[in-house]
């Protein structure tokens, strides 16, 4: 009979204890969970960032592309910080001006970028001190025989993202 309570003690005292296992064990389960779906979405904005810098850099040759495909254009300076204006001459049979060309470069490589990158701002311009300037202050001096092509758009948190291709054209 003693060995029956003494069972029976050992049986009351293990009771829920299989509880507390299955629910420390979902606790941990709940934080790899939370875990991984951090690191899904740190992969997400790296993946974005990624891409837009791709872009910015495929952009940013597309112009000099463009300027190279316009040699009169370039060696008259047109390439140098032109203005963007949509150039329909330049669609028609006649063609247009090597000036009005590169404005019209320059219209539809800033409407690509605009379209394409949040925020997005660019532009083409001799500067002997490439990595610099804003969006709204592009800060090119004209001096020296390197251009640089300028590409920036807005990042998730706010800040504003730069990719800087020179070349000698």
């Amino acid at each position: 009979m003693n060995a029956m309570i003494i069972m029976k003690a050992i049986k009351n005292k293990n009771a829920g204890f299989s509880l507390l296992e299955v629910l420390i064990a979902v606790l941990i389960l709940s934080f790899g969970l939370l875990g991984a779906a951090g690191l899904q979405n740190k992969t997400q904005q790296f993946s974005r960032s990624a891409y837009f810098n791709t872009q910015s850099t495929v952009f940013a040759h597309d112009i000099f592309e463009r300027a190279r495909a316009n040699p009169s254009g370039l060696a008259a300076g047109y390439y140098n910080n032109p203005s963007a204006q949509e150039k329909t001459s330049c669609y028609s049979l006649t063609g247009c001006s090597t000036s009005d060309m590169a404005k019209n470069d320059m219209y539809e490589w800033s409407a690509t970028v605009e379209k394409t990158l949040p925020g997005g701002k660019a532009v083409i311009c001799i500067d002997s001190s490439a990595d610099d300037g804003t969006p709204a202050e592009p800060a090119c001096d004209g001096v020296g025989l390197v251009s640089a092509a300028k590409v920036w758009w807005s990042k998730l948190d706010g800040t504003t993202q730069r990719v800087v291709i020179t070349s000698a054209l």
